[in-house]
């Protein structure tokens, strides 16, 4: 074996390596998921045995920002192989245990803030970093 082929048979490993990484990655991601879409289903679901009137439910949409000055972004790719996770609208599994959406709202949490001089010019750059919210009202149906 010439040692091009041997290059190009590791290049094809490493590739296969690194994909396989990822989508185990992506399946440790969705198995959280829906740990925590559960979680938030049995809570509706026993406010709703309880006979609560009312369910609110606090879900976390997206993380904004980064305090590192220097982070890279990285690209994800599709996994078509990757499962999603099951019954991935969690507004429609919270309307079947009996409750329908009565508000939606959306809130900007700031988690920290980083300040520091500019490099060549005068001033300050502010770094700050937060969470988006989701705040869902529902009401018994």
């Amino acid at each position: 074996m010439s040692i091009e082929e041997r290059w190009q048979r590791r290049q094809k490993e490493i590739v296969t390596d690194a994909d396989a990484q990822e989508a185990e990655s992506v399946r440790r991601h969705n198995d959280r998921v829906e740990e925590v879409h559960q979680r938030l289903v049995q809570a509706a679901r026993q406010a709703f045995e309880r006979g609560d009137g009312w369910f609110e439910a606090e879900i976390p949409q997206r993380t904004v920002g980064s305090l590192n000055h220097y982070s890279l972004s990285q690209i994800k790719r599709d996994h078509p192989s990757v499962p999603h996770p099951p019954r991935a609208d969690l507004l429609s599994r919270i309307e079947d245990e009996g409750w329908k959406l009565h508000t939606a709202q959306y809130l900007y949490v700031q988690l920290g803030e980083e300040s520091r001089d500019k490099l060549f010019s005068s001033g300050q750059q502010v770094k700050a970093k937060g969470e988006i919210i989701g705040v869902y009202l529902f009401q018994k149906a």
